[in-house]
Formats: C-alpha cells, sequence, structure tokens
C-alpha cells in the first residue's frame, strides 16, 4: 500500500468523513488503522446518529435505534471487543408481539430467535466506544455545507467557516443532505455520472416519532421489555427499567411511519397525546397522575424506504467519493456497520 502523507497542514488530511454515525465510525476507525490521517465531521453535539439515548429527568431512554442484532464476521468482532469493554451487552432472543398498542395479551414467545444486543448504558454506548478508540476526537457541531472537487482534492466547507482539504471523502449522512451538500459544491452532473445521481437522488426515508415517558412506577410491559406492536399507531414500546439502561421506570413509544407522515408538522402535544392514549394499557394507573416527564423526539430520516442493495455508492474516483450508511444494504445497525466497512476499503484500494 502507498504510504499516506505525512505533512499535511492542519486543514488537510488523507480522508474526511462525514456523519459519526456507526457507518462513519466503522470506516473512520478501519481507516486509521490502515495508518491514514482521518477527520470525522458531525452536525450533531455528540456521536452515534440514531443509535440515540437521552436523559429525561432520572430516567435514561433509547430514543433512536432499539438494538441490533450479529451475523457477519466483521461485525461481530467489533461487538466482541466492545462486549469486552462493558460497552455492548446482549439483551435477549426475541420480542414478543402485540396485534394493537392496547394490550395487555400478547403473542407468546414460541419462535427460534438470536441474539439482540443492547448498549450497556444506551445505545449510544456502543459508538462512543468506537470513537473514544480514535487519535483525534470527533468534531462535533460542525455542520457541513458542501463538498466540492479542486487540484485532485476534496474541499469540504462547513457552515463555521472551516474549510477542510483531503485526499478523498466517505459520507454516511442521510441521503437526501448528502445530495443537498454535493450540488451546493457543483459536485453533480455533468462532473457526476447522470445514473450516479439519479440512484442518490431517489433514496427516500420514512419519519418517525419517539416518544420518550418517565413514570411513577413500572410499567405493565411484558419482559424482557420490548414489543412490537403491529397495528395502528404504535411500532414498538421498551421498557428502558426492564431493558436495563434506566435507573428508574420509563418508556420509549415509537411510531409508525405511517403515523409519523400523517402527523409529522403536526402540534408536539397533539402527537404525544395520541401516543400516550395508544398505550395507556401498559401504564399502571393514570396516564396523568404516573406520567411524570415526556419528550417528544422527531426523526425526519428514520428509516429508508427502499434500502440501496449495494453496500455503498461510489460517487467518482479521482479524488474518491463515496456515499454509504444506513439506506446501503439493508437499513439496520449491522448493514450500516458493513456498509462504513465497505467504503473505507475501497478508499484504500484506490488511494493505495
Amino acid at each position: 500500500m502507498a504510504a499516506p502523507k505525512t505533512d499535511q497542514s492542519p486543514g488537510e488530511y488523507d480522508i474526511v468523513v462525514v456523519g459519526a454515525g456507526i457507518a462513519g465510525l466503522m470506516a473512520s476507525g478501519y481507516l486509521i488503522k490502515a495508518g491514514y490521517r482521518v477527520a470525522v465531521l458531525e452536525k450533531a453535539r455528540g456521536v452515534g446518529g440514531r443509535m440515540a439515548t437521552r436523559r429525561i429527568g432520572e430516567a435514561v431512554c433509547d430514543h433512536g435505534a432499539q438494538y441490533f442484532s450479529v451475523k457477519g464476521r466483521a461485525f461481530g468482532s467489533v461487538v466482541s471487543e466492545s462486549q469486552e469493554a462493558s460497552a455492548v451487552v446482549p439483551w435477549c432472543d426475541l420480542f414478543p408481539r402485540s396485534e394493537t398498542a392496547e394490550g395487555p395479551a400478547v403473542e407468546p414467545l414460541d419462535e427460534v430467535g438470536h441474539a439482540r444486543w443492547r448498549g450497556a448504558r444506551g445505545m449510544t454506548s456502543l459508538p462512543k466506544y468506537l470513537a473514544e478508540q480514535l487519535p483525534e476526537p470527533v468534531k462535533t457541531g460542525v455542520r457541513v455545507c458542501s463538498l466540492g472537487v479542486q487540484d485532485n482534492a476534496v474541499h469540504v466547507t462547513c457552515e463555521n467557516d472551516e474549510m477542510v482539504v483531503a485526499r478523498a471523502a466517505v459520507l454516511t449522512a442521510p441521503v437526501p443532505q448528502v445530495v443537498e451538500i454535493f450540488y451546493s459544491g457543483g459536485l453533480r452532473p455533468p462532473v457526476v455520472d447522470p445514473q450516479v445521481w439519479d440512484m442518490l437522488s431517489s433514496v427516500e426515508y420514512s419519519p418517525c416519532f419517539s416518544l420518550m415517558l418517565c413514570l411513577a412506577k413500572p410499567s405493565l410491559l411484558p419482559d424482557p421489555g420490548g414489543l412490537e406492536v403491529c397495528s395502528g399507531p404504535v411500532a414498538w414500546i421498551a421498557d428502558n427499567y426492564k431493558k436495563g439502561i434506566s435507573p428508574v421506570p420509563s418508556l420509549t413509544v415509537q411510531a409508525t411511519a405511517e403515523f409519523s407522515r400523517d402527523h409529522f408538522n403536526a402540534d408536539p402535544k397533539q402527537v404525544e397525546d395520541k401516543l400516550i392514549e395508544a398505550v395507556h394499557c401498559w401504564i399502571d394507573g393514570e396516564t396523568s397522575d404516573e406520567v411524570q416527564a415526556r419528550s417528544l423526539q422527531r426523526w425526519k430520516y428514520a428509516f429508508p424506504v427502499s434500502p440501496v442493495k449495494a453496500p455503498m455508492i461510489a460517487v467518482q474516483n479521482k479524488p474518491p467519493v463515496v456515499c454509504c450508511g444506513d439506506a446501503f444494504g439493508g437499513g439496520r445497525v449491522e448493514s450500516a456497520a458493513s456498509s462504513g466497512l465497505a467504503a473505507a476499503r475501497w478508499i484504500q484500494r484506490l488511494l493505495s
């Protein structure tokens, strides 16, 4: 492999990675181990993307991805290492299901499952652990405005007027945001292959409301604290206390894509009330008395509608620019991680 550059100024890197979710962290970790200097830019205040955990009073709630599974060897080795570091733990092998959110009757656990994992202190534990392994901290609170190409280098412009120059770029943000970044930097047809551009522009996401509730006493949700709902406005209910991440009783209620689309611009208080009413049977007592605090997260880009079958999309080769993330390969945590690894390996081949 050709040696990475060693004469960079502070704003110059071998590779810039946009987004510090699981895909961006897996990509950056791989490339750093290969000897490259990598800048990781994240617009949020912390890492993890939708592997997100929040405090509501004393309650701790996962309000994005609720768990992950492991099937492949590459991601499995990362999970094993993270387990040894006490960053992740197994949660269960299977979740019960209910035809409606109006419980309490649920379908029995009579299927063969496989391990579902969770972060030891919330889903954000895994991305935080991966970020801590990087030699340079992730640059959080940095919103990327544009990405262009000049003199065979990638030029990334940020909202704070910071410029990052690199030999290659990996973009892991939601694809509609990436398309805007490319467009603003002039990286669009005819510079970009029209077929590639059309493929990126066609990627769509479903939104999702995630309501977090701090309760006065434990919920009535069955073990292990996660319930898949098959109809109505609610898709998922989790008891963060039974899950093992919250010191006090709390629920996370995630709405269906249809409900979230229909009510995305509605008054948040009305959305909260509708979701609480839909799950009131799992709350032990009158909701007006039992719900001590609540917070609504509105995810605009929650789930890719039709994930791209390929693990990544190469936008151009010189300099290398590639898109990856949860919209590629399946839409789950492991597929996003595998997508990041695939993009990193592709970058490495082109820079060698």
